[in-house]
């Protein structure tokens, strides 16, 4: 019997010595980026006694560095890949094949190269990435230079600190781009929105902007503001980004589930583009638009969380219980909000958290389903 035909264990996506692979190209990035931020860092802080957080601080190189490192290693991990700037990992087979060279690169099993979509997609996430370093090792400063008042670091310490933390960031991000797929994009993207809403909540001018409503942390000219509508932004441009690989239709023969698919791709791509509106159109802008976009959005997701249903038949039977659940709850809040039982703060907040937490759990549900339709295909070959 020929070997070419064998499946290989594959852990996540990746067969086990690809994922051995992977994580010794992570560490070779990881190294490099440890290098060169080591040297650049030396030549800036030398002779100097840096604050850990604020201006000129190791907390700032570490940020904008870091922010920068994970934008390139991103690029970097997807075309190591081999796939082109496509977002995600490729599922192509789990055969094995008599040597590295027999095997086909995932563009050529797919017939297809990126596209401009995809391109863009590659570098929506690849921002993505990037702010989550810049704000996450900002946030970490800060809580550092809290815990210890008024120290300094050393230039040969500020050096050694600032090449390490942007080494991991390398290699976390590396790994991240090369093995990304719906699944880990969900991870990815709940940490992206909880670090920059955290990041403009902790650093908002007015620290009763609560008393007002959630959209008062963009209204103002402040690093808040832009954090938060920031993050709004890409998160949108994110979800539109997805929408497509999250409802893919090849294959779906049913036109009732084909139907079922597309509706909910455009209500996918619609809730993107309105939750990037809420940042782009903030209350000093516009109030109408604003307003349009925040209540457009949770009407869409009513919607969506009703077609999903049909798109998605596989899904265990408590992610459609969960949506029913979440659309019930964000009602209850509205009409707390409605008698004056809830302030608007408090109906805003609730509710977008349980969008998002929504679509994170459909990217993963979505990515189970995925793979183990690939699965299914490949034990039946």
């Amino acid at each position: 019997m020929s070997t070419t035909n064998r499946v290989r264990p594959t852990f996540g996506g990746l067969s086990a010595p690809a994922r051995l692979t992977v994580e010794g190209a992570g560490i070779v990035a990881g190294a490099a980026v440890f290098v060169v931020v080591g040297v650049v860092a030396l030549l800036l802080f030398w002779g100097h006694t840096l604050p850990i957080a604020g201006p000129n601080s190791v907390g700032q190189f570490v940020a904008i560095a870091g922010g920068v490192i994970a934008f390139l290693a991103y690029i970097a991990g997807r075309l190591w890949r081999r796939e082109g700037l496509t977002p995600f990992q490729t599922r192509t087979s789990s055969r094995t094949y008599e040597s590295p060279s027999q095997a086909p690169s995932a563009l050529e099993s797919r017939g297809t190269q990126a596209s401009g979509v995809d391109i863009f997609d590659t570098f929506a996430i690849a921002l993505a990435h990037g702010i989550l370093a810049l704000l996450g090792w900002l946030v970490l400063g800060a809580v550092l230079a809290n815990g210890f008042q008024d120290a300094t670091v050393y230039h040969l310490s500020a050096t050694v600190l600032a090449a390490a933390a942007a080494g991991v960031t390398g290699y976390a991000v590396f790994l991240s781009a090369a093995q990304m797929d719906l699944m880990r994009l969900s991870t990815v993207l709940a940490a992206f929105a909880v670090v920059g809403i955290l990041t403009s909540m902790l650093s908002a001018p007015d620290p009763h902007w609560w008393q007002l409503h959630l959209s008062a942390l963009g209204m103002t000219q402040s690093v808040s503001s832009l954090a938060f509508n920031i993050t709004l932004i890409v998160a949108g441009v994110i979800v539109t980004a997805i929408a497509r690989y999250a409802t893919d239709a090849r294959g779906v023969e049913d036109p009732k589930r084909r139907s079922a698919v597309m509706r909910v791709r455009v209500g996918l791509i619609l809730i993107g583009v309105l939750l990037a509106g809420v940042g782009v159109f903030t209350l000093n802008i516009s109030v109408a638009l604003h307003n349009v976009s925040a209540v457009g959005m949770v009407l869409v997701f009513a919607l969506v969380v009703f077609w999903v249903r049909g798109a998605l038949p596989t899904a265990p039977r408590s992610f459609f219980v969960l949506g029913y659940g979440f659309f019930g709850s964000i009602v209850l809040m509205l009409v707390f909000f409605a008698v004056g039982y809830y302030v608007l703060t408090a109906a805003e907040l609730v509710a977008g958290v349980l969008v998002f937490s929504w679509l994170i759990v459909y990217l993963r549900v979505s990515g189970a389903a995925a793979a183990e339709a690939e699965n299914v295909h490949v034990v039946e070959e």
